[in-house]
Parts: C-alpha cells; sequence; structure tokens
C-alpha cells in the first residue's frame, strides 16, 4: 500500500476557494478520483521497464480505491510470487523431447540480468499449465524424487522494489497537484459549483 502527503496543495486550494464553502472537499474528491484511475496501468508500465513480465500480470493483481467519503485513495497489491514461467525464459515453448545432457534452461527476471538454471526445464501439467520445474534432488541420479516449481518475485516485491516504489510516490504527488489545481480554477472560473 502506498500513502502520499499532499498536504501543501490542499492548503493552496483552502486558500484559493476560501470564499466557496464546500469546493475543497469537492475538489480533492474529483482530484483524487481522477489521481488514482490512470495509477493501476503506469505502475504496470513502470514494473515492465525493470521487469520482464507480462503487463496483464502486474495490472491483474494491482488494486486502487477510495475511501474516506472520497479524501483517500489507495493503491494495493496482493498476490503470490509468479511462476517464473510468466518471464522470459528460453526454450519459449514445451520441447517435444528431452533436451540433450548439459543444455540447460535460460531465464531473465531482471531485464539484463539472466542466466542459465542447471537441470531446470519446462513443463505442461495435466491442467494445462506450463511451469519452470526442477527434480528436488537436481545434479542427482535420483530421478524418483518429485519435481518443484521454480519462481519469481510476487508483484507486490516488485512493486516494492526502492526506484518503483518511488516513482509512484512521485507520480501519484505530480497527478494529484495537476488535477487539484484544475479543479480549483473550474471553480474559480465559474464552470464549477
Amino acid at each position: 500500500m502506498l500513502e502520499v502527503n499532499v498536504g501543501k496543495s490542499i492548503e493552496e486550494a483552502q486558500r484559493l476557494l476560501t470564499n466557496m464553502p464546500g469546493a475543497v472537499n469537492k475538489a480533492s474528491k474529483t482530484a483524487i478520483r481522477t489521481t488514482i484511475k490512470g495509477m493501476k496501468k503506469e505502475s504496470a508500465q513502470k514494473v515492465r521497464e525493470r521487469y520482464t513480465i507480462k503487463a496483464s500480470k502486474v495490472t491483474n493483481t494491482i488494486r486502487t480505491s477510495t475511501g474516506d467519503g472520497g479524501l483517500t485513495a489507495r493503491l494495493t497489491s496482493k498476490g503470490r510470487v509468479n511462476d517464473l514461467s510468466y518471464f522470459i525464459h528460453k526454450p519459449k515453448s514445451v520441447p517435444k523431447r528431452r533436451p540433450p545432457t548439459g543444455k540447460y534452461l535460460y531465464s531473465q527476471v531482471v531485464k539484463g540480468e539472466g542466466g542459465t538454471i542447471a537441470h531446470a526445464f519446462l513443463a505442461r501439467m495435466q491442467s494445462g499449465h506450463v511451469g519452470v520445474f526442477q527434480r528436488a534432488g537436481h545434479g542427482s541420479s535420483m530421478s524418483s524424487l518429485p519435481i518443484q516449481k521454480l519462481s519469481g518475485p510476487s508483484t507486490p516485491q516488485m512493486l516494492g522494489s526502492p526506484n518503483i516504489k518511488e516513482f509512484i510516490e512521485k507520480r501519484l504527488r505530480e497527478r494529484f497537484e495537476k488535477n487539484l489545481s484544475h479543479e480549483v480554477n473550474a471553480f474559480l472560473m465559474g464552470y464549477r459549483k
């Protein structure tokens, strides 16, 4: 969950709309609603600048909401760790035959930082889900050991990385100030009452 302090913007709006009772409240509510509206998409785009995950896998976990009678807004994300198959990997599809010994799966979670994963393979489960897996005792001759699914970071973890979180907080502030200024001007020009 992200919180942004917009106290100075509200103080300026109160100063400008002193003679209009209730105008600050109305202007703030509209500005908050407009601000939070586009942040889901913008947050996903910022995550995609750093991580190789599909945008839909990010936006599906982000929720935006308003509260306190429209005077607060929240951008939250909940979700489990993402399958490694949601990020860039090679081979891109499940091979028809077992790869030759020594040929490993390549994966890249963060752009520019990829590598091979020893004894990892791409497989389709009975449910139809394609995932990156590795035998529990990988590297050993124990082929009867169970397989385990490999995962990357969750969407909340990606959104919480310092540069992405900082960007989102900055954009929320900028968007709110711009939207509040627009609403205040609408009241001052007589377009809103």
